[in-house]
């Protein structure tokens, strides 16, 4: 953990230009729509999506904002997203398929965006960020980043991923509701001082251009080493909270072949669940420490 940082958002107002400027993307945040506030970047994506056949979001649209009023995450849950000093985006991706199918791909999607947003915040801050699967990234075992994919069918049938984005990068951790101050942390509060959001914007969209390019080219089975050397999930003892399935307990062996995580079951309070090895795609999971 680095040393303090102020307790008020200093950070200024995000520099659309230089963003342009800075951007190594084909598609990426070409276009670019920013706000000072919405609600939910995610709604937004959604309802440009909704467009009449005429005239959808283009396939890279990036919706970008300082701050979100109703930021959504997970499983129903919200995202704290205060004014200034973090990141909260989402990106429309219009998939190529590839010639294997919809499936391998389309469940690597969020993995991968964890991937890409783990190799650009290590890269630009030197930090030892992590992925929890499917797609928490962690310092330390704090989140300081999530990911929220979501399907959806334009008027003209065509379909499209939304993929939300929300990092934690120079907001004092004082500006958190007190039940996540303890989960969480931020880029700043672990290095001692703010970062550059326009050179990690750049930086985080370049590398989800170019990891889902190559999932659409050639499909996952490349990337499952990589995605598991960066996953601090695999080793790991968890629990697993499974929807109507109750809760599992069990070593965190794999990833396997559709992203999903192989468990070997220890504890299993589910007799409809396997007592060996069990592939969860859809899950609450939480590291548990020994």
């Amino acid at each position: 953990m680095g040393g303090p940082v102020s307790d008020s958002p200093i950070s200024p107002p995000f520099d659309i230009d230089r963003l342009q400027a800075s951007l190594r993307t084909h598609a990426f945040g070409r276009p670019l729509r920013y706000s000072a506030s919405t609600a939910s970047t995610n709604a937004d994506a959604l309802a440009s999506l909704q467009q009449s056949a005429t005239k959808p979001a283009p396939h890279g649209l990036v919706i970008l904002a300082d701050c979100q009023t109703a930021g959504r995450g997970r499983r129903g849950r919200t995202w704290h997203s205060p004014p200034q000093g973090n990141l909260y985006l989402s990106v429309i991706v219009v998939p190529r398929p590839v010639a294997t199918g919809t499936t391998p791909w389309l469940t690597w999607i969020p993995l991968l965006s964890a991937l890409a947003g783990a190799d650009c915040l290590s890269q630009q801050t030197g930090l030892p960020v992590s992925v929890k699967w499917p797609n928490d990234l962690l310092i330390h075992d704090k989140k300081v980043g999530g990911i929220l994919c979501e399907q959806t069918t334009t008027p003209d049938r065509t379909m499209a991923i939304i993929i939300g984005i929300g990092l934690n990068i120079n907001a004092p951790l004082s500006t958190f509701p007190e039940d996540l101050q303890q989960g969480a942390t931020t880029l700043a509060a672990e290095a001692g001082h703010e970062f550059d959001r326009v050179a990690i914007l750049a930086d985080l969209l370049f590398r989800l251009e170019q990891r889902l390019d190559r999932l659409f080219l050639e499909g996952p089975a490349g990337m499952i080493d990589e995605f598991t050397q960066r996953c601090s999930t695999v080793g790991q003892t968890v629990r697993v909270t499974l929807e109507e399935k109750g809760m599992v307990q069990g070593i965190a062996e794999s990833i396997g072949p559709d992203g999903c995580l192989r468990l070997r079951v220890t504890s299993n309070e589910s007799p409809s669940l396997p007592s060996t090895l069990l592939e969860v795609r859809s899950a609450e999971v939480v590291h548990l420490r020994g």
